[in-house]
């Protein structure tokens, strides 16, 4: 043990420990301003940052202020209005209730605080720099609070090495405001980032208008609304995702509770349940669910920044939301029946481009076996005949769409059509990235993509990146872009599925796509990850084709994560099963 003695620390280093649980980054502070500022009643919020938050921001609203004395003990640790007792963590009506966001944020920034109730003549202004109160005095200004929250961790420095870029910063920011604006309709929000206006949300709106409004028209065109729906002590309703459409991650599906919008293993299982059938498996539906119940039945004090909560019944509350979100599903399919429900986008091209392999004059040919197609030649165009193969395979038979049997001179494989297809692809594509030379394919008509702050912010990041890639894109408002080439492996009917769930996966690991060789192999292993061939879509001379290619790559017996690609019998194996 230490032979220092222990003592009480001191309440600045107290908060600046503190402040590491609820000051992650700006976005977090944007985060708790905002709730105090919904607390207070606020009808109107204005929100402004610059350099993604980390030189300036500030919250100003109109809500019910405070009392010079009040404002001055804000700053004090666990000091809040918002609960009394123990008991009162039971049924939290609040969005906070710890008394530990203020004093927390003013201990790692130069804050300033300027509030004023209704009641009184003039504000108060208090200004701390790094936990230590700098003055206060009286101001004047309009009933509500005003925060100003600049220099972010400038006494603690070590903490912004782990802050994002500029842009990345700023995407999280925009990204908590649009959630607070959808939960909120009755409230009127203002975003800004360097005096530029970034989204005002409509006044009273209705919801589908509303989202359109802040999340953009792509999104609201692939939403429809879902009434409410009650229980005794709860009720639902929101915005659902058409059968078939899906993200790669949970960030389009967004869940509010009581106002509050949260992360909900519950309610995201849910949903995702409900639409089991309807999208492909390991995606996650589009929708923007509204859960009110009574506080007592929901614990938000489960996560230091209260981005979870747990439910008192989870059965229950997952099965209302599923039986709720199924009666909307079920009347979308029946007043559409030519809808299909399960879309699940290639993300290949139709043929098969066979890529040699490094060591491949070590594999030997068999004389007369067809000449490997060029990656602009159609599989389809190989002969329909069965002929010899590379190690003298001949096809015998298919098996249930998936696979095929092959006769090999030392006894019988099967060959696992999807995994094989994905093991030649990825590879092909690989090796136009590695090599530089990836061929694009024009389009005659762009193609128009509108992102999510934080992908908008990745593309920009990896522009570099995906121009090297093949694509083109140009960029035609914010977070509004033009796509006017695009890799020839890409099928421009599913490029933009492919672009948001490329620009998700590297938001998610962004030091993969940090570095080239990474980066290419992490884009060449998503290209690849839903291609699939059956074999009653290829014909033989196809069939033929795809094993040859096969075993003209560099990992032949396995796809790109590792799955058995084939399996083959000797002789031998065969004779010891029938002995």
């Amino acid at each position: 043990m230490s032979d220092q003695a222990i003592r009480v620390l001191d309440p600045t280093v107290a908060n600046q420990i503190a402040a590491g649980e609820v000051v992650e980054r700006p976005a977090a502070v944007i985060k708790e301003l905002l709730e105090n500022s919904l607390d207070a009643g606020a009808t109107r919020v204005t929100v402004d940052f610059s350099r993604g938050g980390k030189a300036l921001m500030i919250v100003e609203d109109d809500g019910k202020g405070m009392a010079p004395d009040e404002a001055l003990l804000s700053l004090e640790r666990h000091a809040t209005s918002k609960i009394r007792l123990a008991a009162d963590l039971d049924r939290i009506a609040t969005f906070g209730f710890r008394g530990e966001a203020l004093p927390s944020i003013a201990s790692v920034a130069r804050f300033t605080l300027q509030t004023r109730p209704a009641a009184a003549a003039n504000g108060v202004e208090i200004l701390v720099n790094g936990g230590k109160v700098i003055h206060r005095r009286d101001h004047g200004m309009a009933p509500g609070t005003r925060i100003e929250v600049a220099n972010l961790f400038h006494p603690v420095p070590a903490r912004l090495k782990f802050l994002k870029s500029d842009e990345t910063e700023a995407a999280h920011i925009v990204r908590l405001v649009r959630l607070y604006a959808v939960a909120h309709p009755g409230v009127g929000f203002l975003l800004r980032e360097d005096g530029r206006e970034l989204f005002r949300s409509p006044g009273k709106a209705p919801l589908l208008e509303r989202v359109r409004e802040i999340w953009g028209k792509q999104v609201a065109a692939e939403l429809t609304l879902m009434p409410a729906f009650e229980r005794p002590g709860m009720k639902v309703s929101g915005l659902l995702g058409h059968p078939g459409v899906s993200r790669a991650t949970r960030q389009d599906l967004v869940t509010v509770v009581n106002g509050r919008p949260v992360d909900s293993r519950t309610m995201a299982f849910a949903l995702t349940e409900s639409y089991h059938t309807l999208i492909p498996k390991g995606r996650y539906p589009l929708a923007f669910i509204f859960l009110e119940l009574d506080p007592a039945w929901v614990d938000v004090n489960v996560h230091p920044a209260k981005r979870e909560v747990r439910f008192r019944d989870e059965a229950r509350v997952r099965g209302f939301l599923i039986e709720s979100v199924l009666a909307v599903l079920r009347s979308q399919l029946a007043a559409d029946p030519e809808r299909t429900p399960l879309a699940m986008p290639s993300f290949a091209p139709a043929f098969v481009p066979p890529v040699p392999a490094p060591g491949e004059s070590s594999a030997p040919t068999v004389p007369g076996s067809p000449a490997p197609s060029s990656p602009e030649t159609p599989a389809s165009a190989s002969p329909e005949a069965p002929a010899p193969l590379r190690l003298g395979w001949r096809l015998l038979a298919r098996l249930r769409e998936e696979r095929a049997v092959f006769e090999t001179p030392t006894g019988v494989a099967i060959l696992d059509l999807g995994a094989a297809h994905q093991r030649v692809l990825y590879e092909a594509i690989l090796a136009r990235f590695t090599e530089g030379r990836p061929v694009s394919q024009p389009l005659l008509v762009p193609l128009t993509l509108e992102l999510e702050p934080l992908p908008a912010a990745v593309l920009k990041e990896r522009h570099s990146l995906l121009t090297a890639a093949g694509f083109e894109f140009e960029e035609y408002g914010r977070n509004f872009w033009r796509i006017a080439a695009l890799p020839v492996w890409l099928d421009p009917a599913d490029a933009l599925v492919f672009l948001r769930d490329l620009l998700t996966e590297m938001a998610r690991r962004e030091g993969d796509f940090g570095r080239p060789a990474l980066a290419y192999d992490a884009l060449a292993k998503l290209a690849v990850a839903r291609a699939r061939r059956k074999g009653d879509a290829l014909a033989d001379g196809e069939l033929l084709a795809l094993a040859e290619a096969l075993f003209r790559t560099a990992q032949p017996a396995t796809c790109p994560k590792g799955r058995r690609t084939f399996v083959e019998w000797s002789d031998a194996d065969l004779g010891r099963r029938f002995g």
